[in-house]
């Protein structure tokens, strides 16, 4: 009986904390894209960290960070210029860099979630696209959306873009290419927040609740 009752009492518990997490409102908004100094592959924006440098060929989908993983669907490490295996550039660039050939795609996944995203790219091409998944959140960007109208496709093009998501968290960000190919490098972002403090205090509410139901539960068994 009190099993049964000490299980009812840990699902009122998870109900209550699923609804304190909900009551927080998501924001559902274009990202905000901004476009960093030219030729720059290595600044970060504020509040950043560095993800995935794809430095090491033999590990294409290495990430630096705890709570990420990369996949790669056709998609490959290109190597620097004058390498054996040089298959683009990317301005001021001479590292290894993530290159997505026609109808491939590479996906990044954050346990935490990200509430900004950025990357080095090179060569901007009408057919790149960037697609940012989070709860209640999914937004995608092709070509110019991202680089400022700019599709050229020179390879003396290089810019750190940046992506704000409006207060939304986002925990799965798509890379993918209908042409040959997408070329970026140094993946980095802000992983997300914890919950905010009156998150907390519901959600510490519920488990309150659930500690006097337990209390009132075991009363009532004493005097019966």
């Amino acid at each position: 009986m009190r099993t049964a009752t000490f299980f009812r009492a840990m699902t009122a518990a998870v109900v209550l904390a699923a609804a304190a997490i909900s009551a927080v409102p998501a924001t559902a908004a274009t990202p905000i894209v901004t476009l960093l100094a030219p030729n720059d592959p290595t600044t970060l924006p504020n509040g950043q960290q560095l993800i995935a440098d794809f430095n090491n060929a033999n590990t294409p989908t290495a990430v630096l960070l705890p709570g990420f993983t990369l996949t790669l669907a056709g998609s490959t490490v290109g190597v620097g210029e004058g390498q054996s295996g040089y298959s683009g550039t990317l301005p001021n660039d001479p590292t290894h860099y993530l290159t997505i050939p026609r109808n491939t795609s590479a996906t990044l996944f954050s346990l935490n979630g990200l509430t900004n995203f950025s990357f080095y790219m090179g060569s901007a091409d009408t057919y790149n696209r960037v697609r940012f998944i989070g709860t209640n959140y999914d937004e995608t960007l092709d070509g110019g959306a991202f680089t400022g109208g700019y599709v050229g496709q020179s390879w003396n093009w290089g810019r750190r873009i940046n992506f704000d998501f409006g207060g939304a968290t986002v925990n799965q960000v798509i890379l993918s290419s209908s042409g040959n190919s997408f070329e970026l490098d140094n993946l980095a972002g802000s992983i997300g927040a914890v919950p905010e403090p009156a998150t907390w205090a519901m959600m510490i509410m519920g488990f309150g609740a659930v500690g006097a139901m337990i209390r009132r539960r075991r009363h009532v068994l004493q005097t019966a």
